[in-house]
């Protein structure tokens, strides 16, 4: 959607200023304001938590609202090929047909969401350590944090290299330096770490286990396979850390019900197929961890073939940030990279046995486990977040071309595919006279 432009530079403004409180995330109670000598206080601490959840959700889901951004898990999904867009909205197509321009208004609201969820969870685990009753058992610290921790890995992974990180000081913002993809997720780690060094990680093994996947999936980005399989040990394969959603209000509902499951007007996100010529076969290959169905019409831009995305059915249905199943995918992609693609493949084969999935084939060469691999991980996190960052990896950790793994040539809509592999910093922090445009290569993986 269209929004207001403010860039980071607003978004940590707000944080300053308003807080959410409730009894929980899914609180449908409408928002109060935490007054300023309201926030020094276990009850002020706990707010900016319950805030900071709400906003890393809106981030990363989206949600329903008329004012809403897609959120990260729509827009890197059309610009992947885990789908067509079917909407309208020049904005949005703009990511699905990778031409996304710096004025973009969608990008535009999802540079300053997800920069106001990076600022409100890392105030929110500060409040907490210094105002909570007991921070020793508060898990809210923790938990806090590894959410921060996400925010810069999904700068890393769906933003050029050179993100620019604002912060706020004496309730001033003080434009902050520009990071590089590596720099942006050794702050990732550095989250993990304090999360996991904090006692009251202990209290709830499901933050620990949150805390070790998103370290994991940060050194992944890395190229240390061997050392975010480590990171990963003891995280049980049943593990899961949702994000939460609900039918009201619809600042939290499912954003990819929202915009996938349609009516007879259509949808705006439809399940892609070999899109560009290189995508996977998320329909043809009936794989039911990617449930779809065949509407018979078109989506709401009256060109593109509408197959609902039923992977989430509900407008409550929670969304997976982190699980087991991802941490044994990251355990067989170490397994390929120490050259055992027998060893990738047992475990590949163990998780399809859950589901009750056939054996794949022990891969024959090194490019065809790497396939296996990929696939795997497309279709276990499809619509999760994870497949843009996976394809960028691709090219620059396993030496394949863009063309051979991004959507390309002949576009639906008319016109090509173009060149982006990764999304802009928008226009806004062009006043940023700490960011350097010349360092952000959208093109670049």
């Amino acid at each position: 959607m269209l929004t207001t432009p403010r860039g980071s530079w607003g978004a940590i403004a707000l944080v300053g200023t308003l807080f959410l409180s409730g009894c929980g995330l899914l609180d449908t109670t409408q928002p109060d304001i935490v007054q300023p000598n309201q926030i020094n206080t276990p009850e002020g601490a706990e707010a900016l938590h319950i805030g900071a959840l709400r906003d890393f959700v809106f981030a990363k889901d989206g949600d329903g609202s008329q004012a809403s951004t897609e959120g990260l898990l729509v827009l890197t999904g059309d610009m992947s090929d885990e789908f067509q867009h079917s909407g309208f909205i020049p904005s949005t197509v703009e990511f699905d047909q990778r031409l996304v321009a710096v004025n973009n208004g969608s990008l535009e609201a999802i540079f300053f969401r997800l920069h106001k969820a990076r600022v409100g969870a890392e105030a929110a685990a500060q409040a907490l350590q210094r105002y909570a009753t007991d921070p020793t058992t508060n898990s809210g610290i923790p938990e806090a944090l590894s959410l921060a921790g996400y925010t810069y890995i999904f700068f890393a992974e769906d933003f050029c290299s050179g993100v620019p990180y604002s912060t706020i000081q004496n309730n001033k913002v003080v434009p902050g330096p520009a990071d590089s993809t590596i720099g942006s997720l050794r702050t990732a780690i550095a989250r993990f770490d304090s999360a996991l060094a904090s006692p009251a990680v202990a209290v709830d093994p499901r933050i620990q286990y949150l805390a070790q996947v998103g370290k994991a999936r940060a050194l992944l980005n890395l190229g240390k396979p061997d050392s975010a399989a480590a990171a990963v040990a003891g995280v049980p394969t049943d593990f899961q850390y949702f994000t939460e959603h609900s039918g009201s209000p619809l600042t939290l509902a499912n954003a990819i019900f929202i915009y996938g499951v349609s009516g007879p007007s259509g949808g705006s996100i439809s399940v892609a197929d070999s899109e560009g010529t290189v995508g996977l076969p998320f329909r043809s290959a009936n794989d039911p961890r990617v449930p779809w169905v065949d509407t018979g019409h078109l989506g709401l831009d009256q060109t593109t073939p509408q197959f609902d995305v039923l992977k989430y059915p509900a407008i409550s249905s929670p969304v997976v940030l982190a699980d087991g199943i991802e941490a044994r995918l990251i355990e067989a992609e170490a397994q390929l990279q120490a050259g055992s693609a027998a060893g990738m493949n047992g475990i590949l084969n163990t998780l399809r046995a859950t589901i009750s999935l056939g054996n794949l084939p022990v891969p024959a060469t090194a490019t065809d486990a790497q396939d296996q691999l990929f696939s795997e991980r497309a279709f276990w996190m499809y619509a999760t977040g994870h497949r843009l960052g996976d394809l960028r990896r691709l090219v620059r950790q396993y030496g394949r071309t863009v063309d051979q793994v991004f959507p390309t040539g002949p576009y639906l809509r008319g016109g090509a595919y173009g060149t982006r592999v990764a999304f802009p910093v928008p226009a806004s922090e062009d006043q940023n006279p700490q960011f350097d445009r010349s360092k952000c290569n959208p093109d670049q993986p």
